[in-house]
């Protein structure tokens, strides 16, 4: 009767200690350290709210399969962000600099997406990064000074990559559109209206370069803080010199907003072309009304909001986000970026098979992955790299009009580069 019971004995205990192992290593598996993935941008701005959502998009896609193989082990990603409130009009580069340090050193990132909205606190930011050695995967400041600074230093400045285009590259795109106006419809007066800042500064600069390379006669360059709110005096010169084309390049919300409601309502009869989110946002019809039809946006890069029947992945990556969040993005730029720089992080994590800065660094310059902006390479300047003819070779942009369909309805059609057109520019029959 002892040695029944001794052995029933014997029996529970190790059972339970059985199920104590295994509670203990199942516990074990489910508080692997995350890797945390910080986010210090402007949430003002839609370009750094929809970045976010794109990031926690791809984060949650990572994650339900296991999370990121570092070593030989699957950690989570985790997501912390600061609100730098760098794209807000009157913000001091200063300001935005202390959250991200902020959150460089309380939050403890092993690595950056996103990063900087206004190229002047990239600009700022990038020794802070250099000094706490973090991968800085930017996804939004646009500005070529970013090369500049990098090559005076690239052993220091190593760990900031670029993972989107600059201002250069989407310049280039309308450009080239702008060629299009030229040779089809003989347009070649043009004023430029841009925002006072780095990156629009270099985008409007290069327009105007082209321009005046190709025969265009210039009927103003005309800068305007970034907080601007009244647009009618360049406007106004617009309509009197009877610019027919008026390249316009900025990025505030309320300034952009503004500047489509006067143009609308001073019926200003110049063909827009450039970057003026609102006018190219899918929201656009309902935002500004019917009047949006015929402007011209370059979308940088692709699948930033628009799905094209060339590049599936594109609407894949659209539909779902629009599953997840119930609506598509706003800004007709850079949300692709975001969503394809964590899955451009994992692949080096996992090829570097280690969460060390420096090795991280050296998978991070290796890096050779299809996106949804296109076929993701780094150039020695830590740039990702950008054409106008393949997305299977390089990353890639898009410029769109607004055009209406055969039932009337207001829709985004691509019109260049030619390998991704869907249609022709059409011209206002007030222009013709």
């Amino acid at each position: 009767m002892v040695r029944k019971v001794t052995i029933i004995c014997l029996a529970v205990s190790l059972t339970l200690g059985l199920m104590l192992f295994s509670s203990s290593g199942v516990q074990k598996a489910h508080a692997a350290e995350p890797v945390v993935i910080g986010v210090p941008t402007s949430l003002y701005t839609p370009f750094g709210s929809y970045g976010l959502k794109a990031v926690n998009l791809a984060v949650e896609e990572i994650n339900a399969k296991g999370g990121v193989k570092v070593g030989n082990e699957k950690r989570p990603f985790k997501v912390v962000v600061a609100d730098t409130r760098g794209g807000e009009p009157g913000t001091p580069v200063h300001d935005a600099l202390m959250a991200y340090e902020k959150l460089i050193t309380e939050q403890k990132p092993h690595a950056i997406v996103i990063g900087a909205f206004r190229s002047e606190v990239l600009i700022a930011a990038m020794d802070l990064v250099a000094k706490n050695r973090v991968p800085h995967l930017g996804t939004i400041a646009q500005t070529p000074q970013f090369q500049a600074q990098f090559r005076k230093d690239p052993a220091k400045y190593k760990y900031l990559f670029r993972v989107t285009t600059d201002a250069l590259v989407d310049a280039t795109y309308i450009a080239h559109t702008l060629d299009l106006l030229k040779n089809d419809f003989k347009l070649d007066r043009i004023l430029y209206i841009y925002q006072d800042t780095l990156w629009a500064k270099a985008f409007a600069g290069l327009m105007q370069k082209h321009c005046a390379q190709n025969g265009w006669t210039e009927i103003g360059f005309e800068p305007y803080a970034d907080g601007a709110s009244d647009f009618s005096p360049a406007l106004t010169k617009a309509k009197e010199n009877k610019a027919q084309v008026i390249g316009m390049v900025w990025d505030v919300p309320l300034g952009a907003g503004v500047f489509a409601k006067q143009y609308v309502a001073m019926k200003v009869p110049a063909l827009l072309i450039g970057f003026i989110p609102p006018m190219g946002s899918p929201f656009a019809p309902k935002a500004v009304g019917p009047e949006v039809e015929y402007s011209i946006t370059v979308e940088f890069p692709v699948g930033a909001t628009l799905a094209l029947a060339k590049l599936p992945k594109t609407g894949e990556f659209l539909n779902k986000f629009k599953k997840k969040y119930g609506e598509l993005p706003e800004p007709p730029a850079v949300n692709s970026s975001a969503y394809d720089s964590v899955f451009v992080l994992a692949a080096a994590i996992e090829k570097a098979g280690s969460l060390d800065p420096d090795k991280l660094v050296a998978a991070l310059e290796q890096t050779d992955y299809a996106g949804v902006s296109g076929r993701i390479k780094f150039n020695q300047d830590h740039v990702m790299i950008f054409g106008e003819k393949s997305a299977d070779e390089t990353g890639v942009c898009v410029v769109f009009q607004w055009q209406k369909g055969k039932d009337g309805v207001l829709k985004r059609v691509p019109v260049y580069p030619e390998f991704l057109a869907e249609g022709k520019i059409l011209l206002p029959p007030w222009m013709k």
